[in-house]
């Protein structure tokens, strides 16, 4: 089987953070194993979609799961069947759809035998994804040879309000590096025109966090510290490392987050390695950890680039779509709960526009391809390294396939419209 390669190096001339987006090597065997569903989470923060899984029989409302929302909550579906009210899906802050099952034991269900009744039968599995999927490109901090010159500048010429800032990394120890609070301005600038950022930690070079960390309680503070220091409660975690995805760091990760999320209500997603069967078994252990550590994951965003060298001229989105079927049929196999509706809406896709690492061409004809899929299929996220690189060459990297500015933007961004 064909597996993707860890070549994102190149795609990081100009980068002030050590930090890249690749693919590691190494096939995917079998299925991920089963972990338990995790109960309740923290509230849901600035996303897309998110789905609660199926609640079991007579369970009582879990507590972790709502929260009071400032803007646009949406309540999920509720258990069905044995309360006189049905159960509430948690409400999400910044516009989240938590669907949350009757009893879901998955983000957003706090629903179940809520009400007058107290105890209920079996509750429905969680209401279908509704609302758009989220479009957020990696803005790759350090870098200024694009068509734009800040976030802002950004904002106004692609019309994108949602990015997703690379990279977190150990500042040294178990600590943030002061890569992001170093450009607070800009981004509180942007936020403060309606964009929205989700900071990502790790990436395919430098030193992660949790590698400097002993145990759960210091990486939850060094996560709690980034935190409290920059304001931004969207995180997501770009695992592709192989010293952070054994079982040791997968495990005090996924506690560590869900001691966060329970004190700051941060959002979790986790950028994950794939090969054309779906999410590589380095991945679904880091998701299966987080599961059974009870980590509320809003998006399991899968790497869709770099799959090694293949022939010249291959389609990508078709391979894309390929792994990404495949990591549906995982996500299920590790919460039980969810249908595949709800899978879909937790899943995401990050190409690599243009050329890639090897031989490969994510061209604009896939990106409208997968764009069309995930618009279908209600797909959670949409991202794609970078934004910096949507330009046509001749000042800094480029896809070498744009035929003006923002080409792939200009297509991607129709999936949140």
């Amino acid at each position: 089987m064909t597996t993707a390669m860890a070549w994102r190096g190149s795609l990081s001339m100009g980068l002030l953070v050590a930090g890249s987006l690749c693919l590691g090597c190494g096939s995917s065997s079998g299925d991920g194993s089963d972990g338990s569903a995790p109960s309740g989470g923290g509230s849901e923060n600035l996303g897309s979609t998110q789905a609660g899984g199926a609640g079991s029989a007579g369970t009582a409302s879990t507590t972790a799961g709502s929260s009071s929302s400032s803007a646009g909550a949406n309540s999920g579906a509720g258990g069905s069947a044995g309360s006189t009210t049905s159960g509430g899906g948690a409400s999400a802050n910044g516009g989240a759809h938590a669907n949350g099952g009757g009893g879901g034991t998955t983000s957003g269900g706090a629903g179940g035998a809520s009400g007058g009744a107290g105890n209920g039968s079996a509750g429905s599995a969680g209401a279908a994804p509704s609302g758009k999927t989220e479009y957020a490109p990696y803005y790759e901090i350090g870098s200024d040879t694009a068509a734009f010159k800040s976030l802002t500048d950004l904002k106004t010429k692609a019309g994108v309000s949602d990015v997703t800032l690379a990279f977190v990394l150990s500042g040294g120890g178990c600590k943030t590096d002061s890569t992001i609070p170093d450009d607070m301005t800009e981004i509180k600038a942007f936020t403060a025109a309606g964009g929205h950022v989700k900071a990502s930690f790790g990436g395919a070079d430098g030193t992660y966090v949790e590698a400097g960390c002993s145990d759960a309680s210091s990486l939850a503070t060094a996560i709690s510290n980034f935190v409290d220091s920059t304001g931004i409660t969207d995180l997501d975690f770009d695992t592709e490392q192989a010293g952070v995805e054994t079982s040791a760091v997968n495990t005090m990760r996924g506690q560590a987050l869900k001691m966060v999320q329970d004190s700051k209500n941060i959002q979790v997603s986790f950028t994950l390695q794939t090969d054309e069967s779906g999410l590589d078994k380095g991945a679904r252990s880091v998701v299966s950890a987080a599961v059974a550590a009870g980590v509320s994951i809003y998006h399991v965003n899968l790497m869709v680039m770099d799959y090694g060298d293949m022939p010249a001229g291959t389609a990508m989105a078709p391979i894309a779509i390929g792994s990404l079927n495949g990591a549906n049929t995982q996500l299920k196999a590790i919460i039980p709960s969810l249908t595949t509706a709800q899978a879909w809406a937790m899943l995401g896709a990050t190409p690599d526009i243009g050329q890639n690492d090897d031989n490969e061409v994510f061209s604009l004809q896939d990106a409208k391809d997968l764009t069309t899929f995930a618009m279908q299929n209600k797909l959670g996220l949409i991202t794609f390294w970078n934004i910096q690189r949507d330009q046509v060459c001749g000042k800094g990297e480029c896809s070498q396939f744009d035929n003006a500015n923002f080409d792939y933007s200009n297509i991607f961004k129709a999936v949140a419209q």
